[in-house]
């Protein structure tokens, strides 16, 4: 058996469930990067199990709290759980939703995304790649997939000390597949596209702008593959500008357009945002601004913050009067109070009139964990601007 010893006093945020161990709490550890350990206290007792990387600030992320070693058994009752949680609350919509959220499923490392039928995995810790195998076979025989595809080239990998891997696991995945939202129709790239090809998490705000946007002029901000403007455009806007520095996401948008019958209403652009927002005349009145993580470590959050001040004030100084704003962060260093002081900030300095009249976090299908509240990262906030 593998084990850590935590130095005295540190067993605090495991007692409380909280699912990572930082190497600081270490007393010793002499156990091979990806190994499951036992988590003791400093006289022995057993705390936790989970699996262990020395190359990481976060050494051992937790799977289970007690002295109940994870085994099989528990990773298929994990995946079933996740299932039966997406089942109740968001495939009544869509086809398409995240299946697995990592520690909000308590499956840390582990992102399974859902697209009619069709499975990509995502693995982002040492000590889930050496479960890869066990997963993906878990979850050929429970959901009974028509393909799994692996998407692990997040840039987090390198800092686990594991290689990027983009390759066929199961069966045959098309190059593109369409999916099917709150009666949209959507062509989702998993092999090429950001992320593992389409953002599931914005389909809550998808729906709030299809719901408002009878009548207005839309500018849809890092579009990707233009999943607000499709939704603009269905809920009755009168025209929809897509701006995105990928062409090859503007030609998808175009695509998803054409699919929805919206397309005569629509125009993409290629650019980068900030040059666009910095050069061009903004008259459309309802702005959807959703931009990248600006920041993948805290070192990098003073940086980000002027980054998301930047976006802000632009378009809030530019809009014309009586403008709706959605604004977005996807970066689980800012939390939504620290961006709301952010676009406070950028509201003041610009001298407008604007009030928040709705507020949004991730939905369903990417549930936080209630111990780990870092599980939280994408918000977003509705602004009225006069």
């Amino acid at each position: 058996m593998h084990k850590i010893v935590l130095k005295k006093g540190k067993e605090k945020s495991v007692l409380q469930r909280h699912p990572w161990i930082f190497s600081g709490a270490i007393a010793h550890a002499q156990v091979p990067d990806g190994e499951m350990v036992a988590v003791c206290t400093y006289d022995g007792s057993i705390l936790a199990w989970g699996y262990y990387n020395s190359r990481t600030d976060i050494a051992v992320r937790l799977l289970t709290f007690g002295d109940s070693h994870p085994d099989t058994d528990l990773l298929v009752q994990r995946i079933r759980n996740s299932l039966m949680v997406r089942e109740k609350c968001v495939t009544q919509c869509t086809n398409a939703y995240r299946l697995i959220h990592s520690e909000g499923d308590m499956l840390p490392g582990l992102i399974v995304d859902w697209y009619n039928g069709h499975c990509v995995m995502q693995i982002l810790t040492a000590g889930m790649e050496q479960l890869k195998g066990t997963i993906a076979q878990i979850i050929q025989d429970t959901l009974k997939p028509k393909s799994i595809y692996e998407r692990s080239d997040h840039e987090g990998r390198k800092i686990e000390g594991l290689k990027q891997i983009n390759g066929q696991i199961y069966g045959t995945t098309p190059d593109l597949i369409e999916i099917h939202e709150n009666n949209m129709r959507f062509l989702v790239d998993i092999k090429h596209g950001q992320k593992t090809g389409f953002f599931c998490d914005q389909r809550d705000n998808r729906n709030t702008i299809k719901t408002l946007a009878q009548g207005s002029e839309v500018l849809n901000l890092f579009s990707y593959t233009g999943g607000f403007s499709v939704a603009a455009l269905l809920g009755g806007a009168q025209f929809a500008t897509s701006v995105d520095s990928s062409q090859e996401a503007l030609d998808l948008a175009l695509e998803n357009c054409k699919m929805n019958g919206v397309h005569a209403k629509h125009t993409a652009v290629k650019a980068n945002v900030f040059d666009y927002i910095n050069d061009m005349e903004i008259k459309q009145n309802f702005i959807v601004c959703d931009p990248p993580a600006l920041v993948k470590n805290k070192k990098g959050l003073s940086n980000a913050l002027r980054g998301y001040k930047e976006l802000n004030l632009k378009i809030i100084k530019k809009v014309p009067h009586n403008t709706l704003l959605l604004t977005c962060s996807c970066s689980r260093f800012v939390d939504i109070k620290l961006f709301q002081q952010v676009v406070f900030s950028a509201a003041l300095d610009a001298r407008r009139e604007v009030r928040i009249i709705g507020k949004c976090l991730q939905p369903f299908d990417h549930p936080v964990n209630i111990y780990c509240p870092e599980t939280e990262y994408l918000k977003a906030l509705l602004l009225y601007i006069h």
